[in-house]
């Protein structure tokens, strides 16, 4: 009897030993799961902790934890997550200054993008300003062009008349008229102009306003940028008995740090590019929709 229970030992032993080595991942199971489930490799896990301050519920996080694990089942067509709600590997969401910080760097983001609106309605504005100006400016350029030539011809005709030395009194009512008339349109051209001008000058006083609201919006951006660098994902870890969610700024965003932090778990180092899921650093990968890239699938193979 205490043979087959040796015997019966040294292969669960051994079937221990094979699971650690070739699916390291099986480790942060529990070994009572692990002796029940012999031949279910999947890590098991399960939400513990979420501060409400986070303004999600447990069942919230629960769905963004299998988003996260779909990351990775759809990327190798392997389900390496089960949540399991007895597992040993636990998952807490744990409120800090780091949110703090996510919450300010969000707000003045929001400010940054509302100032950005405005500057864009205004120059949107000024652009349609700027064209009737321009037309307006054709207008009396035509005028101006038009009314030239009438006195040209009005002075001709006078200057005829001096030196003739004589005019009929009809003609010199019509010359009356006509001088009236010319009079007139001189006027109604010079009112204009001045409509012009004072547009000219609202024109100008308005691109002094868009070049100041350009200029603190420009300095909003370098002040933001100085804050709020390219964040490191030590705003997740994962200690290799449970996984610590310190900072977010959106569902996606805790969506792929979960994500990141199972690939911790599945013994996963960090890589070298970019957009690639174990990246060591959030800022360039697609938050909406992220696939696993071929670096990622690199360090899956090779650990």
């Amino acid at each position: 009897m205490r043979f087959i229970v040796l015997c019966i030992s040294i292969i669960f032993v051994l079937l221990l030993t094979y699971q650690t080595r070739n699916h390291p991942q099986v480790r942060h199971n529990a070994v009572l799961d692990r002796i029940q489930h012999p031949f279910d490799i999947r890590l098991r896990y399960r939400i513990a902790e979420v501060d409400p301050r986070f303004g999600l519920s447990k069942e919230q996080v629960m769905q963004l934890s299998q988003q996260a694990t779909d990351i990775w089942k759809m990327g190798t067509g392997k389900d390496y997550f089960v949540y399991d709600p007895d597992a040993k590997l636990t998952i807490h969401l744990i409120y800090d200054e780091r949110q703090d910080e996510s919450n300010q760097r969000r707000q003045q983001l929001g400010n940054i993008e509302q100032n950005q609106q405005i500057w864009s309605n205004k120059n949107q504005n000024l652009k349609q300003v700027k064209d009737e100006i321009d037309r307006a400016n054709t207008l009396l350029d035509t005028k101006k062009t038009q009314l030239d030539a009438q006195l040209h011809q009005y002075n001709q005709q006078i200057t005829i008349i001096n030196q003739s030395g004589s005019i009929h009194p009809s003609q010199r009512d019509l010359f009356i008229q006509r001088r009236n008339q010319l009079q007139q349109q001189i006027f109604a051209l010079e009112q204009e102009i001045h409509l012009y001008n004072q547009k000219i000058q609202q024109l100008n006083h308005q691109v002094g306003e868009l070049n100041q609201i350009n200029h603190q919006l420009n300095q909003s951006i370098d002040q933001f940028n100085q804050r709020f660098q390219a964040r490191l994902f030590d705003k997740g870890l994962f200690n290799g008995k449970q996984i610590n969610i310190y900072e977010f700024s959106s569902k996606d965003d805790l969506r792929l740090t979960l994500a990141h932090e199972f690939g911790h778990a599945l013994g996963l180092k960090h890589n070298q590019d970019p957009v690639a899921l174990m990246y060591p650093m959030m800022k360039d990968q697609n938050m909406q929709n992220f696939s696993l890239t071929t670096a990622d699938l690199a360090l899956l193979h090779d650990r």
